[in-house]
């Protein structure tokens, strides 16, 4: 309710009193005051009872299976011995080219020899990342997905950034680029275990809901 006085229309006098039905100054009928609004309800959540659903899942049959066991994602399954080996094959043969170039074009060899040293040490970085970040699961609840278009890539969908937003049993949330192999599980309100390769989503696996889901809980 407004804490500003009542006017009188015809005069203009405040009103004295917060409960005067006429103005004491030309007798006037004065104004309802304002009746206090309720306020709105909160709109319900989209995917229902969070926490409830979390609690289900926490107590499922199958979650201590999922949180230990490790999905087979393809971007990393059986990649690492090649990976190494194509990487020690295209050293060899960038540094021997670089070689060769700087006895007829000093200033071409040192081009390439930087690029060569460049590539391999962004592949080297990425190599040691797969190898030394730990796949982590946790109970997630998929919440928004967005797709970001690269640059020059406008006319090409499959080339597009995957992104994932997950809500945490705490409410937290975070965003999380996706291995394209883990979005043929995600959509909004599925709920499951996530396996974070880093910041990234390597995997989803969704967990079915009991009935018992959506029933309040007891206290």
């Amino acid at each position: 309710m407004s804490d500003a006085p009542r006017r009188c229309a015809n005069c203009g006098a405040d009103a004295p009193r917060p409960e005067a039905r006429f103005c004491e100054h030309c007798g006037a009928a004065l104004a309802p005051p304002p009746v206090p609004q309720e306020p709105a309800p909160p709109p319900p959540d989209p995917f229902g009872d969070v926490a409830a659903r979390f609690r289900s899942l926490v107590s499922h049959a199958e979650l201590a299976r999922h949180l230990a066991e490790t999905p087979a994602v393809p971007e990393l399954a059986g990649k690492t011995l090649p990976s190494v080996l194509l990487l020690l094959l295209f050293g060899v043969l960038g540094l021997l080219a670089s070689f060769a170039l700087l006895n007829i074009c000093q200033p071409l060899g040192v081009v390439l020899l930087v690029l060569v040293l460049m590539g391999l040490f962004t592949v080297g970085n990425q190599l040691r990342w797969n190898a030394r970040t730990p796949l982590v699961a946790r109970p997630a609840l998929v919440v928004e997905l967005r797709a970001q278009l690269q640059a020059g890539a406008e006319r090409s969908p499959a080339n597009a950034r995957r992104y994932v937003t997950l809500q945490l049993q705490d409410g937290t949330r975070s965003e999380h680029e996706c291995f394209a192999s883990a979005l043929a599980g995600l959509e909004p309100g599925a709920l499951g275990v996530a396996y974070l390769k880093g910041e990234r989503l390597a995997a989803f696996v969704r967990v079915a809901e009991r009935a018992a889901a959506s029933e309040p809980h007891p206290g």
